[in-house]
């Protein structure tokens, strides 16, 4: 078995890396302009394809539609293999990492560790891990870029602890923009207040980075059921708060042409729950790319059919033979490569940064 550097050490390396190449590019961005200048990543909770896609062809969502037909996308991407709850999923999507470690990995790329789905008390995931847990907020906000947090769930004051002031690693890349990784950190249970508030911030003052959560359609199906009146009232106002961000994206000049949107879910659903990893309903989740830098009606499969595969039916191991799946942690590190930024250190998915969302990328991938 080859022998590697302690994980300290290679963590240092990496950051030195980083910082060696950020240093040649003007304002600290590591790989200089991407495709866009303002990502925003959003997490549908509870959001399976297959309800998703029953009410856009029923036309009950047409910004999910739009979603579909203007940019790229799939119906048939992957949750975590381990894990189809919440906040383990919603950590791998900020991370890059799978739940767990990946038996065999000959290389530092650990999973992130966190299981529980309830409030973190004073967790936060450094101390669950007990090492330092870098994610997109990380990149984003070290490379000098504003940052930002949108959540409809308590809980998700996990993110908020683990990356403030005093949690947050010390900024090693050029110019020091401080400790705390996220800029605008809101947490509001009530979801249209939340919404106005990321709205009123893209009109006014977007962050480059926003990861937002929209809590209603977990919400109605643990109480009347995916699939029911209830569940699909909830996704129908979901896809009225993205009209919200369609909106404000076309009235600010800084977003409009610039901005890219990346649509994933945590888990679907079936009955009153979610946690059967081993069911389809429960592990096939959607992924939509659109705006700056996504190809217009495109497949992610067709684009990506030399580095991803389409799994049919069945969930994959991280550690299968062969091509992986679309995974919701695919997002992370596409969001910072829209953004012209390097990979999430430690990440192993996507690490490589080859998720292709243009007919360009794809053609340089198959050179």
């Amino acid at each position: 078995m080859p022998k590697f550097p302690p994980r300290r050490s290679l963590y240092a390396i990496q950051w030195l890396a980083i910082a060696l190449v950020a240093a040649a590019w003007p304002g600290g961005r590591s790989f200089g302009k991407g495709p866009a200048e303002y990502v925003i990543q959003i997490s549908v909770d509870g959001g399976g394809s297959s309800y998703v896609q029953r009410l856009i062809d029923d036309g009950a969502l047409p910004h999910f539609k739009r979603l579909q037909t203007e940019g790229a996308g799939t119906n048939n991407a992957r949750t975590d293999y381990d894990f189809t709850i919440t906040l383990p999923n919603h950590t791998c999507m900020l991370t890059g990492r799978p739940v767990y470690d990946k038996p065999g990995d000959k290389g530092p790329n650990p999973g992130h560790l966190w299981t529980s789905n309830g409030e973190p008390g004073d967790a936060t995931l450094h101390s669950n891990a007990h090492t330092y847990v870098k994610t997109t907020f990380d990149v984003a906000h070290d490379n000098g870029l504003a940052t930002g947090l949108f959540a409809s769930k308590t809980k998700f004051v996990l993110y908020c602890q683990s990356y403030d002031a005093a949690h947050g690693a010390p900024d090693v890349l050029g110019k020091d923009n401080g400790r705390a990784k996220i800029d605008q950190c809101t947490i509001d249970p009530n979801s249209a207040e939340m919404t106005r508030k990321l709205v009123q911030l893209l009109r006014e003052k977007p962050a480059n980075y926003s990861f937002v959560h929209f809590a209603a359609a977990d919400v109605a199906g643990h109480a009347k059921g995916w699939g029911s009146s209830e569940y699909d009232a909830a996704l129908k106002e979901v896809d009225a708060d993205l009209g919200a961000i369609f909106e404000a994206i076309a009235a600010n000049p800084k977003l409009a042409g610039h901005t890219a949107i990346i649509l994933t879910a945590d888990h679907g659903g079936f009955g009153y729950n979610h946690s059967d990893k081993a069911d389809p309903r429960d592990f096939t989740i959607p992924f939509y790319v659109w705006g700056a830098g996504a190809a217009r009606g495109a497949d992610l499969y067709q684009l990506n059919r030399l580095t991803r595969r389409d799994p049919g039916a069945r969930q994959i191991d991280y550690t299968a033979d062969g091509l992986q799946p679309i995974r919701n942690g695919d997002a992370g590190n596409l969001a910072l490569r829209l953004l012209g930024l390097t990979p999430i250190p430690d990440s192993s998915i996507n690490v490589k940064q080859d998720l292709a969302t243009d007919a360009a990328e794809a053609r340089h991938e198959e050179k």
